[in-house]
């Protein structure tokens, strides 16, 4: 076989990676932009008074979903294609289809560089790693890896905080008659007998106090500081978020090892010794 023939082979090979794992990465965008749609939403499932258990889930489940897709094709795009501007290439269509589905908005905007930024900062990474190992494993870009979830993490609830922070400057901050029913509930089946145990207290009484306030008052007090709920919300979420992230961070890192496995058995990829000069310390 002519040294053309190998080479023109080669090539198509490489188009082929490009191709397949770059839209796998534009569609993981395009995902994550989807997600951080419905986390801009997610209020209606979190928020005081309208909290749905299943629907909740529903929406955890996705976002962290998205969380993995985007790790597993960047994760490709970073260990499998050369050079590094091919790869920054696939990594801005990425920030362009999230943009795309997210919201073509400022926020949009901003949210879609911050992810092509931290995408080329983790791309730089993996390449540094990459560089300095003499023997590489796909477990070696975890560090990488973490910080870049952090950064889809923090966009996530960015887009939660902004979305029911403008719920609330819009409507205000209510409960509905739901979340007031099941406040009262709450609180005669499990605290005023532990508060207040005393017999002669009339605390049917108490409970219909607490009601009429939940209704007529509370809205009322919690008017100066209504601009820091979306903030708490946001951080609680992050919070959970974030603790699902460090305790599944290792399904990305397995999927790309599986596959990375298996492109190896095809030699799609293949590994290739190169001598290297080792420094070691010398006592005389």
């Amino acid at each position: 076989m002519s040294r053309e023939v190998v080479k023109k082979r080669i090539e198509i090979a490489w188009l082929i990676k490009v191709i397949v794992f770059g839209m796998l990465l534009s569609a993981s965008g395009a995902f994550f932009g989807l997600a951080l749609k419905w986390a801009g939403n997610g209020y209606v499932q979190l928020a005081p008074g309208t909290w749905n258990l299943w629907n909740a889930i529903h929406l955890g489940l996705s976002v962290m979903g998205s969380f993995a897709a985007v790790a597993v094709a960047a994760g490709f795009v970073a260990v499998l294609i050369r050079p590094y501007w091919v790869a920054a290439i696939c990594f801005l269509v990425s920030s362009l289809s999230l943009f795309l589905t997210f919201e073509i908005s400022v926020l949009g905007l901003v949210i879609a560089v911050i992810y092509c930024l931290f995408g080329l900062i983790y791309l730089a990474g993996v390449r540094t790693e990459i560089a300095h190992r003499i023997r590489f494993s796909v477990w070696q870009i975890r560090g990488g890896q973490t910080v870049f979830l952090v950064v889809l993490v923090a966009l996530a609830c960015t887009s939660l905080y902004f979305g029911y922070a403008e719920k609330i400057d819009s409507e205000g901050f209510s409960l509905t008659d739901k979340a007031i029913s099941g406040i009262i509930n709450f609180t005669h089946d499990y605290v005023i007998d532990k508060v207040l145990p005393e017999e002669d207290i009339n605390k049917d009484q108490i409970l219909l106090e607490l009601g009429n306030y939940l209704r007529d008052d509370l809205n009322t007090d919690l008017q100066p500081y209504q601009g820091y709920i979306p903030v708490g919300l946001a951080a609680v979420a992050f919070s959970l978020l974030m603790l699902a992230t460090f305790v599944l961070s290792w399904i990305p890192l397995f999927i790309i090892s599986f596959v990375f496995f298996i492109l190896l058995r095809l030699k799609l990829v293949k590994r290739k010794a190169h001598p290297v000069e080792v420094t070691r310390l010398t006592i005389q």
